[in-house]
């Protein structure tokens, strides 16, 4: 320690506080901190539960959607897997997706082969079915180079079919594509690689 230290520390042992002013001063500072509690920290807090409460519920419905997203387009892969592999007859044989459409008559949307589809596929007939709940059409195609059915489902494109992303998956050995165009939604089947 220095000269200076040893100087100040000998000037301030005289002086003592009494009890009194000793008690005032605890007193004094319990009493800031306490309105300081009272005037910042407990609204702040409220602010922070408030805060805590509304991310809490954003995360439950986010991860709520998400689930329900992805369980929607699991069970969609399932239904048009499932219903590719059923030998169901189909109930209007035309090859001519026009002449399907006008006999559907209980269907609310207009049936229409998707623009990819070219000249690749002939239509061998239709039957009715659903799809995650819709109804839909199950139309049986042939693959002209593979010479294999092929099964093109489709439907309104409602809300929740909306949000189904286009999705390719392998199914119990079927090929499974989703997509959604021109405010239909299809889901495409086959035991062959998909276009």
């Amino acid at each position: 320690m220095t000269e200076i230290d040893d100087r100040l520390r000998d000037h301030y042992r005289g002086f003592e506080l009494d009890e009194h002013s000793i008690n005032t001063i605890v007193a004094s500072a319990n009493t800031s901190s306490l309105s300081r509690l009272n005037g910042y920290s407990l609204p702040f807090k409220g602010f922070m539960w408030a805060a805590a409460a509304v991310l809490v519920l954003s995360l439950s419905v986010g991860i709520h959607e998400y689930g329900t997203s992805t369980e929607r387009t699991a069970r969609t892969l399932n239904e048009a897997a499932m219903n590719h592999s059923t030998r169901f007859k189909l109930e209007f044989e035309s090859e001519n997706i026009a002449e399907i459409d006008e006999s559907m008559s209980q269907l609310q949307f207009a049936l229409a082969l998707p623009s990819e589809f070219g000249e690749k596929f002939s239509v061998l007939g239709a039957r009715y079915c659903t799809i995650n709940g819709e109804l839909a059409a199950h139309v049986k195609l042939l693959d002209k180079t593979t010479d294999k059915q092929v099964s093109l489902f489709m439907t309104r494109s409602v809300e929740n079919l909306q949000n189904i992303k286009d999705t390719r998956e392998r199914i119990d050995g079927v090929n499974v594509k989703l997509w959604n165009e021109s405010g239909l939604f299809y889901a495409l089947a086959s035991r062959s690689p998909l276009i």
